[in-house]
């Protein structure tokens, strides 16, 4: 109890709530951040529970298709780590050499890749990429809600003057960003809402960002901003223009890269959870059965500190 007791310490909650979140008792309501605070400090002191310190670990497989920015697929292993680790596997990027025990496998992908995959394991989970076929676990995030809770944010908050503040980058033959704009110009023209001066589509990074904003005559009430690196700019823009615009920010994983405002974070917690403990259930032979899940972004307000308890 040591242990739990220096990770409850410093986070500020009881030992039984430490206890609870580790153990993942589903029945427990903390927030996202308490629960990230406590897995991150159990992580760091090398804290495990008798059931993980007892745990056959699999080895499970992480697939990436180019969904995101140089660099963010070392980032994504580090943070999912521990998570997968909870859940009995050992996770690593894939260059599919060999056999595994379970793939994840993050984006689009054709036919004939997923048939390799199934040369390397029975247990694959697609996020994102449903197909028609239903012999392997999905999860799929709902794009087009996402961007209707931003319009639905804005207007909540009397917000109808709204601009967009983005741009494209492309990798690997991928174009990344341009179903984001796309969407949402197509509701604020559904709306009535759309401002050609207010949508402002460049290259996806800070220095864009920032010009952008300078560059307008007159600034929005609101601002979807399409990622954190140019979200960093339009946030300098905001600044030395004295503007007090609202702004949501698209985030796939991280909502940390955001300083201010809300975030649009696509791949929450509770994603990564329910994928890993799917592929577990697949892998160990617990469940024949494939199943789809379908799963709505989050809006998260970005605060400094979330209390024991809080709701988001």
């Amino acid at each position: 109890m040591a242990g739990i007791k220096d990770i409850a310490r410093s986070c500020g909650v009881s030992a039984a709530t430490v206890s609870r979140v580790l153990n993942e008792d589903p029945t427990l309501s903390v927030t996202a951040a308490v629960r990230s605070a406590i897995e991150a400090e159990a992580e760091r002191i090398g804290y495990k529970t008798p059931r993980q310190r007892k745990k056959d670990y699999m080895h499970a497989v992480l697939v990436l298709a180019p969904i995101d920015k140089p660099g963010f697929e070392e980032r994504l292993l580090s943070y999912l780590e521990p998570m997968a680790e909870r859940n009995g596997m050992r996770l690593s990027l894939a260059y599919l050499e060999g056999k595994a025990d379970g793939i994840i496998a993050l984006g689009e992908f054709s036919p004939d890749e997923i048939a390799f995959f199934r040369s390397r394991t029975e247990s694959i989970l697609l996020i994102n990429n449903l197909g028609s076929d239903y012999s392997y676990d999905s999860i799929m995030i709902d794009y087009r809600n996402a961007e209707k809770q931003v319009l639905d944010r804005f207007l909540s908050r009397g917000i109808k003057r709204i601009g967009y503040v983005g741009g494209l980058f492309c990798r690997t033959g991928s174009v990344i960003g341009r179903r984001r704009s796309d969407e949402f110009r197509a509701l604020l023209e559904a709306e009535g809402l759309l401002c050609e001066d207010w949508f402002c589509m460049g290259s996806m990074d800070s220095s864009y960002g920032y010009e952008a904003v300078m560059g307008m005559e007159e600034i929005p009430d609101g601002l979807f901003i399409s990622d954190p690196d140019t979200a960093e700019g339009v946030f300098r823009a905001l600044s030395e223009r004295r503007s007090t615009a609202y702004t949501i920010t698209y985030v796939n994983f991280f909502q940390s890269d955001v300083s201010s405002g809300t975030a649009l974070r696509m791949f929450g917690d509770d994603v990564w959870r329910t994928a890993f403990r799917l592929l577990s259930e697949k892998a160990r032979g617990e469940r024949e059965q494939s199943f789809s899940v379908f799963c709505p972004a989050c809006l998260l307000e970005n605060t400094a500190s979330l209390k024991e308890g809080e709701e988001e």
